[in-house]
């Protein structure tokens, strides 16, 4: 237990403001969502924004809540069913795209996997579904607008999500379909990837392509607009699931204990000097106990200049993100090392067994390898 001032964490920093836990899984809210609440408001508000101002930038700033609210249930439906199968969840964030949820799946299987997924969209057919019952029993304008918004918005987000192709929840399941038949999920990547790729020039041709074929020309109409941005996150999401499965494809004869840099982990209060004059590399903890720091002092010809040698360890480090802690094994491929460093965008892993560190590692080094090179030459 610690009595510290709260203090926002780096990692915190990073995804946005916390606004809420729920079963211990934080929940953060993006910058980058107010710009999607402003769009909704203003498209809700506009119609009657000359006649009833008031009313319609409430509805507006309900909706883009609902919108939230929507989201929220579906990233924690992913969350609750990956908590299920045992995967260690750790956060859940709303953003301008929807939102994501973080999680650890170790030696996982398709079967959880697509279970995941799948929950998402399924919570919002659920919500849209209790949503128009309650629609039909109420009255009100303002309960009327709030029930038609939650059955649109959840309606479209379980149909939107279930499509077959990456970076869709149905892309995933189709991912764990693959990898089920196949036995690589590498293969499974590919192939979610071009049928996201698929959906994307659908999108372009269904709401740009019909118009242009009847002669009624391009029009830059909303549904014309959003046809265009959901395209280019499908193409580029799906685009990066093909790299991915074929690097990872390339990467999969490559081992840990290939890459990997001997560590010890040592506490925070360990003298400076001692770690310095240590032969492995040193990784210390933070107040959590979470192995996430990693020495670091000025080093000059190969030798660490201006160090307090009496100074503790934790005075000289900097901040790994939770996502770089691997739990790997030596003799396991970089896959999971690899998928760490671009979720994080840190060229840096702790790796541990059985919760114990026992190296580091880092692109570079895998770069090396990949590329036939001796990685510490």
């Amino acid at each position: 237990m610690t009595t510290r001032a709260p203090e926002m964490e780096p990692e915190e920093s990073g995804h946005g403001v916390r606004i809420a836990r729920v079963g211990g899984v934080p929940v953060y809210l993006a910058p980058s969502w107010f710009l999607i609440a402003v769009v909704i408001i203003a498209i809700v508000a506009w119609p009657v924004l000359r006649t009833r101002p008031l009313f319609g930038l409430s509805v507006g700033v309900a909706q883009a809540l609902l919108l939230l609210v929507s989201v929220l249930v579906h990233e924690a439906a992913h969350a609750l069913a990956a908590r299920a199968y045992g995967m260690r969840v750790l956060r859940i964030v709303a953003n301008v795209w929807g939102g994501h949820t973080s999680f650890e799946a170790p030696h996982t299987t398709p079967g959880p996997m697509a279970a995941v997924a799948a929950a998402g969209p399924a919570a919002n057919a659920a919500l849209a579904l209790v949503s128009f019952v309650a629609l039909q029993a109420t009255t009100g304008e303002v309960s009327g607008r709030i029930f038609t918004g939650l059955v649109i918005i959840n309606g479209s987000l379980a149909v939107l999500n279930i499509l077959p192709g990456m970076p869709l929840d149905g892309g995933q399941v189709l991912e764990s379909l693959v990898w089920k038949v196949t036995g690589d999920r590498n293969k499974g990547s590919i192939a979610a990837g071009w049928c996201g790729r698929g959906l994307a020039v659908l999108a372009v041709l269904w709401f740009i392509g019909l118009p242009l074929l009847r002669g009624e020309g391009l029009r830059l109409e909303p549904d014309s607009i959003w046809a265009m941005v959901i395209a280019s996150i499908l193409w580029t999401g799906a685009t990066e699931s093909i790299r991915r499965g074929h690097a990872l494809a390339h990467l999969g004869g490559i081992r840990v204990r290939d890459v990997v840099d001997a560590a010890v982990l040592l506490p925070p209060d360990t003298p400076l000097g001692v770690a310095i004059d240590h032969p492995d590399a040193v990784v210390t903890y933070d107040h959590r106990g979470v192995p996430c720091l990693v020495l670091a002092y000025p080093d000059a010809d190969g030798g660490p200049v201006h160090v307090d040698r009496q100074a503790p360890l934790v005075s000289s480090v900097v901040r790994f993100p939770d996502e770089s802690v691997v739990e790997t094994q030596p003799d396991d491929d970089v896959s999971r090392v690899v998928a760490a460093m671009q979720a994080t965008h840190s060229s840096d892993v702790v790796l541990t067994s059985n919760g114990q560190v026992y190296g580091l590692t880092h692109a570079r080094w895998i770069n090396a390898v990949a590329e036939g090179r001796d990685p510490r030459s």
